[in-house]
């Protein structure tokens, strides 16, 4: 069983704002696993970053407990939520490292400068400061720009020093907070392939806070849904992009695996048809369902959708059929895919 490198239990912050009481945050409870890259998501204003920020003390919860590396960060007393201990704290601090939408580097340093900046308190010698910089950099696949100045630097680059300056302290948490917002696609799958990289190479948790779906599918390994300061929605992906009915998760993860909403965006009505939803996985993918369901039952299944999408390492895909056929074939035809680790939900009703 993977220990929780942070635990948020029964967490919430509240916000005075016009003398009105905003609850920012709404008894949020779940726990992230060490060593992997969690995504949080969800709409703009759902809480995501204020809850993330309890992590590494830059928002104290109004009521609840966050612990990190097994330790509480807080404490409640008479109802008040403190720090324990700051001081003590501050080491831990370091072992998280963040990184944002905005690079916020010094545009008067170098690349490599900028690194050395963040080991400025590390307690090394000048030219271990200068080696360690160049080391990151060259993890972030920069070395040959360690005397560039930021503005001589491509957005994804720029993101790639923040990153190589969030390391320099050699966290074992990483922050990412909208950080491929700003970026295109290019550069935006660019950095999420490093985030994954120094997720495998250095064991490094990523928590991932986004709004981009794509981002989750592409690197996480589970996600948290939230929406309007609580979390809708937890668990691996395909559970929650792909098995989820839960109607505000499919709002923001989009409707690919909605078999209702693709028939009704396609005007197909489900009237006087045996239309069925087909989910497979990787290693149904390349297998010729339909001509099998021919030979072996006598149905003619022709497809009215198909789709695979790819979720971190597992392609899935969709498809939805109108079954043609006596029922007792039907029957047997469904029992088969069942057999073959394919999810079968029969459509009836009106899309």
């Amino acid at each position: 069983m993977t220990d929780n490198i942070v635990e948020f239990k029964n967490v919430s912050v509240d916000f005075t704002q016009d003398k009105k009481q905003i609850k920012a945050v709404s008894d949020v409870s779940f726990g992230i696993p060490e060593g992997q890259i969690f995504g949080i998501a969800g709409y703009s204003g759902a809480g995501k970053s204020t809850l993330v920020r309890t992590v590494n003390l830059l928002q104290k919860p109004t009521s609840g407990e966050v612990d990190v590396f097994g330790k509480s960060v807080y404490k409640n007393t008479d109802g008040k939520v403190e720090i324990i201990v700051e001081k003590q704290l501050r080491t831990e601090r370091r072992k998280i490292g963040m990184i944002f939408q905005h690079y916020n580097l010094l545009s008067q340093k170098t690349v490599q400068q900028n690194v050395e900046f963040a080991l400025k308190h590390a307690g090394l010698k000048e030219k271990d400061v200068a080696a360690k910089a160049k080391s990151l950099l060259k993890d972030v696949g920069l070395s040959d720009y360690t005397k560039h100045f930021p503005a001589q630097l491509s957005g994804g680059q720029q993101q790639r020093v923040a990153i190589a300056r969030a390391l320099a302290n050699d966290p074992k948490i990483l922050i990412s907070d909208e950080a491929t917002s700003a970026l295109d696609p290019e550069n935006t799958n660019q950095i999420l392939d490093l985030l994954k990289d120094l997720n495998q190479k250095r064991g490094l948790t990523v928590i991932l806070i986004t709004h981009e779906m794509d981002a989750i599918k592409r690197i996480c390994d589970q996600v948290a849904i939230m929406d309007a300061g609580k979390v809708v929605d937890l668990g691996g992906l395909i559970d929650v992009f792909v098995k989820s009915t839960n109607p505000v998760t499919r709002k923001i993860v989009g409707g690919d695996f909605d078999a209702f909403s693709i028939l009704k965006s396609l005007n197909i009505d489900t009237k006087n048809r045996h239309l069925v939803k087909l989910i497979y996985f990787s290693q149904e993918i390349s297998k010729p369902i339909i001509i099998e369901l021919y030979s072996k039952f006598q149905i003619s299944a022709s497809i009215v959708y198909a789709d695979i999408e790819k979720f971190r390492d597992e392609a899935v895909g969709i498809m939805i059929v109108d079954l043609n056929g006596e029922e007792t074939q039907r029957k047997q035809a469904i029992e088969y895919l069942q057999n073959l680790d394919i999810e079968v939900s029969e459509l009836r009703g009106e899309a």
